[in-house]
């Protein structure tokens, strides 16, 4: 068994973001971040294989975020989740909605670090 696919969570809603690391630490390494700022420091500090991002964040909004990722790192994967239905999410790999399905979410993940490693 190799490595566990890491994965960068980036939200700002406290609660929110608490309760999805501690579903997707169960099969993944998490790191946080509460917004896009931060979380785009933390994936030029960690090397994440998957981002999973909020759309609405202070700082710099999701999908500016999954711009920065794919062009630092194209081969990252990228999961836009939003409560909006009118987002223009081109540069994210899957886009979920909220209320977040997180065994949705958990496979999404899967998929992409395996991709994001080959």
């Amino acid at each position: 068994m190799g490595e566990r696919i890491k994965v960068l969570l980036v939200e700002d809603d406290g609660d929110s973001r608490e309760l999805l690391a501690e579903l997707l630490e169960m099969d993944f390494d998490v790191i946080t971040a509460p917004d896009g700022v931060a979380g785009l420091r933390a994936f030029e500090d960690d090397h994440p294989d998957v981002v999973v991002t909020d759309e609405s964040l202070p700082g710099m909004c999701g999908t500016a975020l999954a711009h920065e990722v794919k062009t630092r790192q194209p081969k990252a994967g990228v999961i836009l989740v939003s409560g909006y239905t009118d987002v223009d999410a081109g540069c994210c790999d899957v886009v979920l909605r909220k209320p977040i399905d997180v065994e949705r979410l958990s496979a999404a993940v899967g998929s992409l670090g395996e991709a994001a490693r080959h």
